[in-house]
């Protein structure tokens, strides 16, 4: 009956293990921490102190603990008899499991994670330098790291990044070790190695433009323009909504030489082309922006575009394993055109007719609207109110534009022009002509987004439109 009354006894007084990481938790290379209590002396009874050291060290010392770290003890009387002893035992045991959860927690510190990027990416000619990254790698416990790299032909390199060149030619594997003072985590490539002097191939956009939507020729430059004119719009149809195919073409580049010389005989040949459309996200996260894949072939038609501008980067493989880069900027511009439609009177409050379409500005992708113009033309005066229209009023039309941002915040109004200046642009002598015309800078002032323009009649007349352009111009 001892023996059982002792068992529920320790059962009842089953102690409490409180762990609490307090910063930077000790760690133990070994995975354990051994508690002996086999040397306490003989006497009465036998006291034992289990504590946990929860401070920070660096190194290996002798640390005195203190109360403070005091998480459990418990009595044995001595002379102990069978009963007594297995009570100890028992109790010993309940605290076993609850001790590994500390132990656990002591020795809780994650891998880290390797990631190698190597520019350039494939073949390199011997004597040219190759640079070597680890900005990818991480540590989920936030601790330093440190980057040992072990290149294949003898030496070594340390840092986040670092260069080596390859005195001659061949096959060399290239190793990353990602250390974070517990674990290392590793990572390797291979790097090919030919000749100095191997030929490279020729990576090459083509700058495919459009003319204008009133058949002017593009500017200048090596990029790609695509226009998309919508000339006879429907009035119930006043939301602007882009959605073109733009088609990238590598077609001009080569591998070897330039199929354009005479002289030019060519046993290499281009195997991939890889194409990049959006050079400011890591899509592939390897720590690089504008090196991912986001489609292949020599020539892509890339699908559902809107009106912006896009950095696309192409990259070319021949099939000696030789890489060319080429970079191109892609622009989507608009214009619509609403013709030959009525606003009707104001009665008596103004009658209001509302555009919207989206303006993009951003800085780090480099989609930044350039210029936005509402143009309006409208008769001076209407010849189709009968007996001179309403007693008291005028049949001279006087129309106003408005502009609004994202937030409904006015940004412009055409109420301070006056009706002698209502010539903008190629204006007919019986017709007033205005242009509202906003730049680059004002949409980055104003925030981007969906953005507004209302028509304004405020005459107690009809009013005729001879037409309404909106134009969203990126390049």
């Amino acid at each position: 009956m001892a023996g059982r009354r002792n068992w529920r006894r320790a059962a009842r007084l089953r102690p409490r293990v409180l762990c609490r990481q307090a910063g930077q938790v000790p760690r133990t290379d070994h995975g354990g921490i051994r508690l002996d209590g086999a040397g306490t002396p003989q006497g009465n009874q036998a006291e034992f102190h289990f504590r946990l050291l929860t401070k920070n060290t660096d190194r290996t010392i002798n640390a005195n603990l203190r109360d403070a770290d005091l998480i459990f003890s418990f009595l044995c009387h001595k002379p102990m008899t069978r009963s007594r002893g297995l009570a100890c035992m028992i109790a010993v045991m309940f605290l076993a499991p609850m001790l590994a959860g500390c132990m656990d927690l002591l020795n809780s510190n994650n891998p880290p994670t390797a990631t190698m990027s190597v520019n350039p990416s494939g073949t390199v000619k011997a004597g040219d330098p190759v640079t070597f990254s680890a900005a990818g790698s991480s540590d989920p416990d936030g601790d330093p790291m440190t980057f040992e790299w072990t290149f294949g032909d003898g030496n070594t390199g340390t840092g986040l990044t670092t260069s080596h060149t390859y005195a001659q030619p061949g096959d060399y594997a290239v190793k990353l070790a990602v250390g974070d003072g517990t674990h290392e985590a590793t990572t390797s490539t291979t790097i090919s190695v030919v000749d100095a002097s191997a030929r490279e191939p020729h990576a090459e956009i083509s700058s495919d433009k459009d003319d204008d939507c009133e058949d002017e020729d593009p500017p200048n430059g090596d990029f790609v323009i695509v226009w998309v004119c919508e000339d006879d719009k429907e009035t119930d149809d006043r939301e602007v909504s882009v959605s073109t195919t733009v088609t990238l073409d590598a077609s001009n580049s080569w591998a070897g030489c330039n199929p354009e010389n005479s002289d030019c005989y060519s046993e290499e040949y281009l195997v991939e082309w890889r194409w990049d459309l959006d050079t400011y996200i890591d899509s592939d996260g390897d720590g690089v922006t504008d090196n991912d894949v986001d489609a292949t072939g020599e020539t892509y038609a890339w699908d559902e575009r809107r009106a912006g501008a896009w950095e696309v980067k192409l990259t070319v493989v021949d099939n000696n394993g030789f890489e060319d880069q080429a970079v191109s900027m892609v622009y989507v511009n608009y214009r619509g055109v609403w013709k030959d439609f009525v606003i009707d009177r104001a009665t008596p409050n103004p009658i209001i007719m509302t555009w919207e379409y989206p303006l993009s500005y951003d800085e780090d992708s480099k989609d930044r609207i350039r210029y936005m113009r509402a143009k309006l033309s409208y008769p001076q005066e209407d010849d189709d109110q009968y007996g001179g229209g309403v007693p008291g009023t005028t049949t001279n039309n006087k129309l106003n534009l408005y502009m609004y941002n994202s937030t409904e915040e006015e940004v412009a109004n055409t109420t301070g022009i006056e009706n002698d200046n209502r010539d903008a642009g190629d204006c007919d002598d019986d017709d007033y002509c205005l242009w509202m015309v906003i730049g680059g800078s004002t949409v980055r002032g104003f925030l981007p987004g969906q953005w507004t323009v209302d028509l304004e009649n405020a005459e107690s007349h009809n009013t005729e439109v001879n037409e309404f352009i909106i134009e969203l111009q990126y390049r």
